[in-house]
């Protein structure tokens, strides 16, 4: 990932990170704050269930109580008149008793109301018509085991037109007197009035249900499982929970809740990675367009391209790396006109000395051969036409080779400057071995995926014939009649250059000397050669910007490699393809 995307990533982060810490400790806040809230209210609404059970089950009994005495009315007379008519009422008693029982139920302000004799016969039964004068000893006996304690039973009710079993809160009493006995059993429904008590808005909701799960009173709403629930058990006679009282608290405001600060957090937080990539790209942009500025000079650098100067747009720390990199491209250009320089000199140095020691080597014989003569002819020696003729010969001879030697440096020193075209290095190497089929061995390979570079192609051509002679003037010297010459050209470097092989099976060059191959007047063809050969060939491929150097060849003389760069930019000192198997 480039700088730039990186400082885009990185914004990006530090923007997204503290949102989503902020999010998920308002979250875990108010989660905590609202748990706290709702258990609070959880148990007042577990107390508040409780408590209206329990102020049910006392209003009966309290009622029940204040009627279970020999000196009430009610109780009383039903007493005098069983002792009086032997245990059983005549009808006109009985149906004084109902209308008596009726106006006790509405005054009392029961639901329901059981009235027995001492053989557990129903005398009493406003609520429901249809059980007086039924044996229910049933009634007696779950009021004796509740042992004056209140306890709930479903009994059936007359509905309008229909009866139903309801779920009631009873409370009975048994009194006796002389031998007879009359229970009163008196209770009070459980109904939607007092679950009305327990809902709370749109948060609670409360049912009656059986002890098998099947709903008595309904919930106001569809019945949810979810939030917390509140089970308040109505026990029966023996303490067991004939049904219950659900209470639910709905936490579904927690949930909403919490959704609107998620929703409200990732519009925030899509809102900032927003704006933080738009502020990011911008910062890096201008950071990175600095940086890019620095990278373009180090690849002008690589270019020897010193002229290049960066546009200091800042004085921070970029635009000050960028001064000091200005600096150090001018000082790289002095140095390097300096060096430039020195080298000249040195050069010009080296081939003074060398052209100095080229020129004394024909000097000396034509001092000798004067000096011989100016010697001869003083003592009048007798041969001394025969001596002028031979000094005479031997100076022509060495002037020749003077006039020879500065006709080659001065074209040497004259070498004119490479004029570039698109080239084939394929059809330049054809048009050269051409002219030596017949004369010598070749093997010849092409490579005819090369790329076409810019070049002066009589320059290419020139060095290709001079390495071609090298070549034959080694397996001629050789002379073992079966001198070949290898040529071949090739794509290097992935494709950033172009290679030349000029190779052969001669003597070959000794390692201690391949360093020297290439410096002006150094020779090995003894006086057949002026040491101006090589020299000019690496002048030329320098001014094209490439590179050779000499190996061993696998025939098992010497290899001359040049690389050429298929751009403009010239290939690296340190440049050097794969060697051939």
């Amino acid at each position: 990932m480039k700088l730039r995307g990186r400082f885009t990533l990185w914004f990006s982060i530090a923007a997204l990170v503290p949102i989503a810490a902020a999010t998920l400790i308002t979250r875990e806040v108010l989660s905590r704050s609202y748990r706290t809230q709702f258990e609070d209210e959880r148990q007042l609404v577990e107390r508040r269930a409780k408590n209206l059970v329990a102020e049910i089950s006392m209003g009966v009994a309290e009622r029940i109580g204040g009627q279970a005495s020999s000196e009430h009315p009610l109780v009383g007379g039903l007493l005098l008149e069983l002792e009086k008519h032997g245990g059983q009422l005549p009808a006109l008693e009985k149906r004084q008793l109902v209308q008596q029982g009726s106006s006790l139920m509405d005054a009392l302000d029961l639901d329901v109301l059981f009235v027995l004799d001492g053989s557990d016969t129903v005398l009493v039964s406003p609520h429901n018509r249809g059980d007086r004068d039924s044996f229910r000893p049933e009634l007696r006996e779950r009021a004796q085991r509740a042992q004056g304690s209140t306890y709930f039973a479903l009994e059936p009710t007359i509905r309008g037109d229909t009866i139903e079993a309801v779920l009631v809160v009873e409370a009975g009493r048994t009194v006796r007197r002389d031998g007879q006995s009359v229970t009163i059993i008196g209770g009070k429904t459980l109904g939607e009035p007092e679950l009305v008590k327990l809902r709370d808005g749109r948060r609670t909701d409360a049912r009656v249900v059986d002890a098998t799960g099947e709903a008595l009173l309904a919930p106001a709403r569809k019945w949810s499982s979810g939030g917390r629930l509140i089970r308040v058990p109505l026990p029966g006679p023996d303490d067991k929970p004939v049904a219950w009282v659900e209470v639910t608290v709905s936490d579904s405001e927690l949930g909403g809740l919490l959704r609107e600060v998620t929703v409200s957090s990732f519009v925030l937080g899509g809102g900032a990675l927003l704006l933080t990539i738009i502020f990011g790209f911008v910062i890096a942009r201008r950071i990175t367009g600095d940086l890019d500025a620095l990278v373009d000079g180090a690849q002008a650098v690589s270019r020897d391209d010193y002229d290049y100067r960066i546009d200091v747009r800042s004085r921070d720390e970029i635009g000050a790396v960028a001064e000091a990199f200005n600096g150090m491209l001018q000082d790289l250009q002095e140095s390097k006109d300096r060096l430039v320089i020195a080298e000249r000199i040195a050069a010009w140095q080296e081939i003074a000395r060398s052209l100095a020691h080229e020129i004394k080597n024909p000097l000396t014989p034509i001092q000798m051969s004067v000096e011989t003569m100016r010697r001869s002819h003083a003592k009048e020696h007798p041969s001394f036409e025969e001596i002028f003729d031979e000094s005479t010969k031997t100076i022509l001879e060495e002037t020749d080779r003077l006039k020879r030697i500065v006709s080659e440096f001065s074209e040497f020193a004259r070498m004119p400057k490479a004029s570039k075209q698109s080239v084939d290095l394929n059809e330049i190497v054809r048009s050269a071995v051409a002219l030596y089929m017949g004369s010598v061995k070749l093997e010849v390979t092409y490579d005819e995926g090369l790329s076409r570079i810019d070049a002066d192609r009589d320059q290419l051509t020139q060095v290709l014939l001079n390495l071609l002679e090298n070549s034959r003037d080694a397996i001629t010297a050789a002379g073992d009649g079966d001198g070949r010459i290898l040529v071949q050209t090739r794509l290097a470097g992935g494709g950033k250059a172009v290679e030349l092989l000029v190779g052969d099976n001669g003597p070959g060059i000794p390692e201690k000397l391949k360093g020297k191959v290439f410096t002006p007047y150094f020779t090995t063809k003894g006086q057949r050669g002026t040491g101006l050969g090589l020299a000019t060939v690496h002048r030329i491929i320098s001014d094209h910007g490439g590179r050779i150097r000499v190996d061993d060849s696998s025939m098992g003389g010497a290899e001359f490699v040049i690389a050429l760069p298929t751009g403009t930019a010239p290939l690296a000192l340190t440049f050097r393809s794969v060697p051939r198997d």
